[in-house]
């Protein structure tokens, strides 16, 4: 009888590995999909700096960096010129028949970059799996750096699903939850176009996966979690948000195991301190912010001049810090514009995220076991959520030197913390959980009809 329990067990583990893996491709699927769909769409430049990071992305092979004060060069000032920007329209024939000139005031920042922010290490991934598609003449440089950012979807989305099976989230829920992320705007305007924010997904979902090996004391865990939190940020420094919450999400943790451990709070507040989740949170903290530190340093070593003056420069003000704790909850849904500014489709996919985002969260906090690890996500996501902004403006105004409103799309990397609550909450409901997919299918196909 025990020889057959455990045939079965060993068969049920089988079928699931199976299913999982299946599910993985499908994912993959319809990231690429999902992309090659959207891609040829795109018949101008995307608003959210797409200009710039097409310049840094073109310079890879000669300079693998662009430099502070340094000029955006005549492809992207050509294609800009030809192509026009997204809702922003399109520019003189003149410009498009003889390139622009470096100082041109038509160009953007006078033709001066504004990605020197960034380190090449997003720039140099898109160009080396775009270079193929350009050396097989599948796509010009632009487009193939956009169907690049496939890859670093289906890598989100993959993760985030086996995050959600390891906290024992129903196949249908973390399917459902997983195709609602890709199918969304901010994937579609992360995902779709040459950006920097096609990292955030991915850091995400990264972080989430790192937190819950460590919580399961897996082998490699710790060491994931912190090589994760220090590397993500270079990708782009707002993925410092990720790291936040999975790095509060242990110290959670760490607070209820101590309490719950030891009496008096001499002995909490000692078993929490010496706790190995509070160190390895505060030394992927410590690690993310000296990386960015060394960074700046370099930044500021390589400049050939000063930033350009790119007038979105506001000052920044005690009324201005407030705005931004409400900025990524509700408006992280919403991606790079307003979704109004299109159609249905867009309007229909923001509203699914919005709801899925807030209720989520909210959701999750009201209906989790107190102490449990479920509540724990629920509150690092929405402390996170409301904190981010503020830090985020100080942080930005101490590198960049100003203040500007931060858009929503700056959050991204918050996303599958988010998409987690959500799978969490319905996982307690089995006949509720199918209702996720078909959720996941609309916004994905609602994705999908959008033109331009």
């Amino acid at each position: 009888m025990t020889e057959n329990h455990h045939a079965l067990q060993s068969m049920n583990r089988s079928r699931a590995r199976k299913i999982d893996q299946l599910i993985c491709i499908l994912l993959a699927l319809a990231s690429l999909g999902l992309v090659l769909w959207q891609v040829p769409k795109h018949t101008t430049v995307s608003p959210a700096d797409e200009y710039v990071y097409i310049d840094y992305l073109a310079k890879v092979p000669d300079q693998i960096v662009v430099h502070r004060g340094e000029e955006v060069g005549a492809y992207a000032r050509s294609y800009l010129a030809c192509n026009g920007v997204r809702l922003l329209g399109g520019y003189p024939a003149d410009m498009c028949i003889t390139p622009p000139l470096d100082d041109d005031p038509r160009l953007p920042n006078s033709g001066m970059t504004s990605a020197d922010l960034y380190t090449p290490l997003y720039f140099t991934a898109t160009r080396a799996m775009a270079q193929p598609l350009v050396s097989l003449g599948v796509a010009d440089l632009v487009e193939a750096g956009r169907i690049s950012g496939w890859t670093w979807l289906a890598a989100a989305a993959i993760l985030l699903y086996l995050s959600l099976r390891r906290w024992k989230v129903p196949v249908a829920v973390a399917s459902g939850v997983s195709l609602l992320m890709v199918g969304s705007l901010p994937a579609y305007w992360s995902n779709t176009y040459v950006s920097t924010d096609a990292t955030g997904l991915l850091s995400g979902a990264l972080m989430l996966f790192a937190a819950t090996l460590v919580i399961e004391r897996r082998k490699f865990g710790a060491l994931l979690f912190v090589m994760s939190a220090v590397a993500l940020p270079l990708l782009k420094l707002q993925n410092l948000i990720a790291v936040g919450v999975a790095a509060l999400l242990l110290l959670i943790v760490a607070g209820v195991n101590a309490y719950q451990a030891n009496s008096g709070t001499r002995s909490r507040t000692s078993g929490f301190l010496k706790d190995g989740w509070t160190r390895m949170a505060i030394a992927a903290i410590v690690g993310a912010v000296v990386a960015q530190c060394i960074w700046v340093i370099i930044r500021a070593v390589i400049a050939i001049g000063p930033a350009p003056d790119q007038g979105i420069s506001t000052p920044i003000t005690v009324k201005a810090l407030i705005s931004e704790f409400f900025k990524f909850i509700p408006e992280l849904g919403n991606g790079a514009v307003n979704p109004n500014t299109f159609g249905f489709g867009e309007w229909l996919a923001a509203a699914l995220m919005t709801w899925a985002i807030v209720g989520g969260i909210f959701g999750l906090l009201l209906a989790a076991e107190k102490g449990s690890h479920a509540e724990a996500i629920a509150i690092a996501s929405l402390t996170v959520a409301v904190l981010a902004g503020p830090i985020l403006a100080v942080v930005l105004v101490t590198i960049n030197g100003f203040y500007f409103t931060l858009p929503p799309r700056y959050g991204i990397s918050l996303l599958p913390f988010c998409m987690a609550c959500l799978a969490l909450l319905f996982a307690r409901k089995t006949w509720l959980g199918y209702f996720i997919p078909v959720v996941g299918v609309v916004s994905y196909v609602s994705i999908l009809s959008i033109t331009g």
